[in-house]
């Protein structure tokens, strides 16, 4: 009997040794919004985001999600260099009634081909509209403890029931492209 405990209790060590629990902090952080008109393309920006730290679990140089965590992009700090059309881009995402665009990052998954991807999952929430999206992130290492996310979110505007920003009477195509980069130690 007491042969076997020690044999379970060895089983599990070796097992567990190869995954390890990782609380990373965020040491960059920003967001960009692009998009495409046919006079003039706009580019937003947001350095000011909301993020909680994510809990990964790491085995044999790759990383999962141990628990969903949150992003807040505050519509306030989206900034496209023009006031007016800042203001105009506010209205449309709904503020003041939502001063906030939130993610719920619900699943990180390496890719099975490219140790360099990661497919990240989860819910997007703009104006009290809630969607489903998927990404595909490009993640790089770049020091011992320290590696950077890069990846692209289309949003559609009329799956968020948003009205298509316009100029001189012409609408934006129905899509922001929404590209993220966050760095984290």
């Amino acid at each position: 009997m007491v042969f076997r405990m020690k044999k379970l209790i060895i089983t599990l060590i070796i097992l567990l040794s190869g995954f390890q629990l990782h609380a990373f902090e965020v040491s960059k952080k920003k967001i960009e919004f692009f998009v495409e008109h046919t006079t003039k393309n706009i580019t937003g920006v947001c350095n000011e985001i909301q993020m909680g730290n994510p809990n990964l679990q790491g085995s044999n140089g790759k990383y999962n999600l141990k628990s969903p965590f949150e992003i807040k992009i505050p519509i306030l700090k989206i900034s496209s260099g023009d006031s007016n059309r800042d203001s105009h881009i506010q209205e449309i995402l709904g503020y003041p009634d939502t001063p906030l665009i939130q993610v719920k990052i619900e699943s990180i998954l390496p890719s099975k081909t490219n140790e360099q991807i990661y497919t990240i999952k989860g819910k997007l929430m703009i104006h009290g509209n809630t969607r489903d999206f998927s990404s595909d992130a490009n993640v790089k290492v770049l020091e011992a403890g320290e590696f950077q996310v890069d990846g692209v979110v289309v949003v559609k505007f009329s799956e968020f029931d948003l009205e298509n920003p316009s100029l001189l009477f012409m609408k934006a195509k129905d899509e922001i492209q929404v590209k993220y980069h966050f760095q984290f130690k």
